[in-house]
């Protein structure tokens, strides 16, 4: 049986939700909601608040998990890293927890405050959340006046202060640091016949893997952009270290060689700087020869379809260059050929550095001469702008995000190592994931008012957008290939 869980627009409670039931044991019987979840120096986070955090988020993801099949999304292990969604999910969230009681414990070092007023909506909008839903669902979800009072509290607090603790990040960025670069491109990707039939049934899987990737990303992302205060600590480089010691050894064995051999040398300087050019130049030969070897052993071991379908691809990317040198439109041209001209823009730090390379240097409106080989095909490009305003002026937008973010997490770092912090594993794992709550096909409209609202959005507005802004950077790779690439697999290449 569904019941529905009416929408309310208040601090993080604003989706609309349906429950229904997973085959499983469900262990909310043995849940004590007033048991310390998160515990930071002598103040505690109670289960019923971090289960009510869970669940929102949970709403938030799931029935976007369901639409791609998923029938159970936060009990698999969708990533193959040994650790389900939902255990990810509650880890993320104990930290974001323990990030809002250290930012509490802050407040004041910042002259941040939740005044009465303040405490007078966050009262008004979680009687309102509960009053709009069904005795039986808050149940469910273990939800309180007090539960939902203290959760919205927290939050509200975490947010103001985290603007503070950014508020001193430099917020200059120069177009040369920002600069992007705007091109249109095609690529030409090798495909054999048989590569052919197949890539057909792999799309479907592929596409579907790599929306739950995302999604599954995303539902961390909540937490992560104000609570990933974690920095990874540089290693030493081992290997370094040991061709250091081994040159060192070398360097002593030739030292104690030349001072046994010193009178002899003196004698016959004339002939041993002779031989050791001569041993120069054999060494020189013989790396070359190895190169060469090498060379010819990769071209030995590539299959010979797989060879034929990358000069085919290079073929046809030479042919669009040719006919647009000679007066071609590069869109019109890359129709003909059966392929879709697609624009991005990239800076100077792009992971294709393959297309930064060639178009280094070149005018506006300046068509690269030579197909670009890349890993996954051969690139026509033609340079639209050195620099693009509107992605250069995001670009900037996303600098500035991030150093925000990048001072939030030093500062949880500092805080949390110098504070005494610690999750309750047990009450962790008595928070299951034994029912869904998904969105509802229509939402009811909201009747909390905007201003209470709006203290909601103020929680994202330090992390949120330089964390998702910085994730479509890293993922634009991914997606001009992909996005290429399954244009180039769907239109077979004449």
């Amino acid at each position: 049986m569904r019941k529905g869980l009416k929408k309310a627009a208040v601090l993080g409670l604003s989706a609309g939700l349906a429950l229904t039931s997973v085959a499983g044991c469900s262990k909310k019987d043995n849940f004590d909601a007033e048991a310390a979840a998160v515990t930071v120096n002598d103040a505690t986070v109670s289960a019923g608040v971090l289960n009510l955090a869970v669940r929102y988020n949970q709403a938030g993801y799931e029935s976007m998990y369901m639409s791609f099949g998923l029938t159970d999304p936060f009990n698999q292990d969708l990533t193959g890293m040994g650790t389900t969604i939902g255990m990810d999910l509650k880890n993320q969230l104990a930290t974001e927890m323990t990030h809002a009681l250290l930012a509490e414990q802050k407040m004041s070092d910042y002259n941040v405050s939740v005044s009465d007023e303040d405490k007078e909506k966050i009262k008004a909008a979680a009687a309102g959340f509960i009053a709009a839903n069904e005795e039986e669902v808050l149940k469910e979800m273990g939800v309180t006046q007090e539960i939902a009072e203290r959760y919205l509290e927290l939050i509200t607090i975490q947010s103001r202060v985290e603007r503070e603790m950014c508020a001193d990040v430099d917020t200059e960025v120069s177009d040369e640091e920002a600069a992007q670069r705007k091109v249109q491109y095609v690529l030409f990707t090798p495909e054999s016949e048989t590569e052919s039939e197949a890539v057909t049934e792999q799309e479907s899987a592929e596409d579907t893997t790599e929306k739950v990737t995302e999604a599954t990303t995303e539902a961390q992302t909540g937490s992560e952009t104000e609570t990933e205060a974690q920095t990874a600590a540089l290693t030493e480089n081992n290997a370094t270290k040991t061709q250091t010691a081994s040159e060192t050894e070398t360097e002593a064995g030739e030292t104690e060689t030349e001072a046994g051999e010193t009178e002899k040398a003196v004698t016959a300087s004339a002939d041993g700087e002779t031989e050791a050019q001569t041993k120069a130049d054999d060494t020189d030969a013989s790396t070359e020869n190895e190169t060469e070897v090498a060379t010819e052993a990769e071209t030995e071991t590539e299959d010979p379809e797989t060879a034929a379908a990358k000069e085919r691809a290079r073929v046809h990317a030479a042919e669009m260059i040719e006919k647009i040198k000679a007066g071609g439109d590069f869109e019109e041209t890359a129709t003909e050929m059966g392929k879709t001209a697609n624009t991005t823009t990239f800076g100077a730090d792009y992971s294709l550095t393959e297309l930064v390379t060639a178009t280094d240097g070149l005018a506006d409106d300046t068509l690269v001469e030579e197909p670009i080989e890349t890993a996954s095909g051969y690139y026509v490009v033609k340079l639209v702008s050195q620099l693009d305003r509107e992605a250069t002026d995001n670009a900037k937008t996303n600098i500035v995000n991030q150093r925000k973010n990048d001072r939030i997490s030093e500062l949880y770092t500092e805080w949390t190592e110098d504070g005494d912090v610690s999750v309750d594993s047990e009450v962790l794992a008595k928070i299951t994931f034994d029912y869904h709550l998904v969105l509802p096909e229509e939402e009811p409209e909201t009747s909390v008012e905007e201003e209470t609202e709006a203290i909601s959005e103020a929680k994202t507005e330090a992390g949120t957008e330089a964390s998702t802004e910085a994730k479509t950077e890293e993922t634009e790779t991914e997606e001009v290939q992909t996005e290429s690439a399954t244009s180039a697999k769907k239109k077979e290449v004449k």
